[in-house]
């Protein structure tokens, strides 16, 4: 009789090919479903991110009766530099202590005098002249004004050249107030308001004409100002990314230090500027041509469109093929197009 042979411990190569490639099969289905799991929670941050920004807008408004200004720049209308209405929130925010270091900054110039009321126009250049840039507090990494599945620096970098920007150095914010359709919206700069202009670009009945809207004189926004209802009416949303290839536009929370796109998005362009799908950092120039809008848009780097913050606090997910004319009305305040519905 011939004695059994011993079966050696351990799997044979075949059967260990086969285990990696069930891993291999497993891995594969369970990471999509992952990588969803992670962008929704992504997602729901960002959505409660806005959330708190738009409850903050609605504090401050009971608080002062008024809304924040979009930028608080000087009367002449091409002046873009002052701070931006995220700083007026602050202390709705939670965020008192950096407030009050925005408040007392140290700066004056020319018989201007910054500290203690920092809501004068130029502060950002005086800022810069005195190479005391960022402004107090202007550096600080605010959760609140950062959306988890955006992709750009914290800061502000200097330029490709290594130069220091005048908006160098100031923490990134991946949030916009709207102006909506010609200046018509819930926050403005300065020199808009006093210098009213007419529009006629966009067909706002959908009949094919395009008949003219008159820009409005303007010092404050309240409430009974909103006319089209606060539920219907575009407070602030997602406008994280960069067009300028000298830097000069980066979205920060802080204010307009060179232009009021850093602060500001209008609804007269397309949501996501005519460019579809997540993007990366930086923009390829193939991506800039395709552009609509430049630093003027709302943008997300969600799929399919971006989040909004509404006057009356909710927020709502609004898709990129939403006809322009309806995202036009929705960020104007009295325009007397109420839409019926929105999801």
């Amino acid at each position: 009789m011939r004695a059994a042979t011993n079966r050696p411990d351990g799997f044979t190569l075949v059967e260990l090919l086969v285990v990696i490639a069930i891993i291999g099969i497993l891995v594969a289905l369970l990471l999509p479903a992952i990588q969803a799991a992670r962008e929704a929670a992504r997602r729901a941050q960002c959505q409660n991110n806005l959330k708190q920004i738009a409850l903050a807008l609605l504090n401050f408004h009971d608080s002062y009766g008024e809304f924040p200004r979009g930028a608080y720049t000087s009367i002449v209308k091409n002046d873009e530099d002052g701070l931006g209405w995220a700083t007026k929130i602050l202390p709705h925010l939670e965020e008192q202590p950096l407030y009050d270091r925005i408040v007392r900054n140290g700066l004056s110039s020319g018989g201007v005098n910054f500290d203690g009321n920092p809501w004068q126009p130029g502060i950002f250049g005086v800022a810069y002249s005195a190479g005391l840039s960022p402004i107090a507090g202007g550096e600080t990494v605010l959760t609140a004004f950062r959306c988890p599945s955006v992709d750009l620096p914290e800061h502000v970098p200097t330029s490709s050249s290594g130069i220091q920007l005048r908006n160098s150095g100031y923490a990134v914010s991946h949030y916009k107030a709207s102006r909506g359709y010609c200046d018509l919206g819930m926050f403005w700069r300065t020199g808009e308001g006093f210098n009213p202009e007419i529009c006629d670009d966009i067909d706002l009945k959908g009949d094919g004409s395009f008949e003219p809207v008159h820009q409005q004189r303007m010092t404050r926004i309240q409430m009974r100002n909103v006319l089209d209802g606060t539920s219907k009416t575009i407070a602030v949303g997602e406008a994280a990314y960069i067009y300028a290839a000298d830097n000069r536009d980066y979205p920060i929370w802080m204010g307009s230090a060179r232009e009021d796109g850093s602060i500001l998005f209008k609804t007269e362009n397309p949501i996501n500027c005519n460019i579809s799908g997540t993007q990366s950092f930086p923009m390829t120039s193939d991506q800039r041509n395709h552009m609509i809008g430049e630093d003027d848009c709302a943008f997300s780097w969600h799929a399919n469109g971006a989040f909004f913050g509404f006057v009356d606090g909710s927020v709502r997910f609004l898709t990129e093929n939403l006809e322009l004319r309806f995202f036009a009305m929705l960020g104007n305040r009295a325009d007397g197009g109420v839409l019926i519905e929105v999801n």
